[in-house]
C-alpha cells in the first residue's frame, strides 16, 4: 500500500510542476517589464540639473542615447525621470 501512496505522491507533483513554473515565469516576466516614460514623468531634456547620465539607472554613454533599467524606450543623457537615483 504505501507503494501506491508513494506513486500517487510522485504522480501529483509531477501533474504541478507545469502549473508553478508557468506562475514562476509570469511573475518573473511582469518583474522584467519596464515602465512607461509617461509614468515616472519623464522628459528629453532635465530643467533642475539632475541628468539620465549621473543616474544609477542609466546604461549607455554620456554623450548618446542609451538605456534604463526602469524606463522602457531610449533613454536621452540630458534627460531626467522622478525615478532618478544619483550614482
Amino acid at each position: 500500500m504505501s507503494d501506491r501512496l508513494s506513486r500517487k505522491s510522485v504522480l501529483i507533483n509531477l501533474l504541478g510542476m507545469p502549473i508553478a513554473a508557468a506562475a514562476v515565469a509570469s511573475v518573473a516576466s511582469q518583474a522584467e517589464a519596464a515602465t512607461a516614460p509617461s509614468a515616472v514623468q519623464y522628459v528629453k531634456k532635465s530643467t533642475n540639473g539632475k541628468f539620465c547620465k549621473a543616474c544609477r539607472f542609466y546604461q549607455g554613454s554620456p554623450t548618446k542615447t542609451g538605456k534604463c533599467s526602469i524606463v522602457s524606450g531610449p533613454i536621452e543623457p540630458l534627460g531626467y525621470c522622478v525615478a532618478y537615483a544619483a550614482k
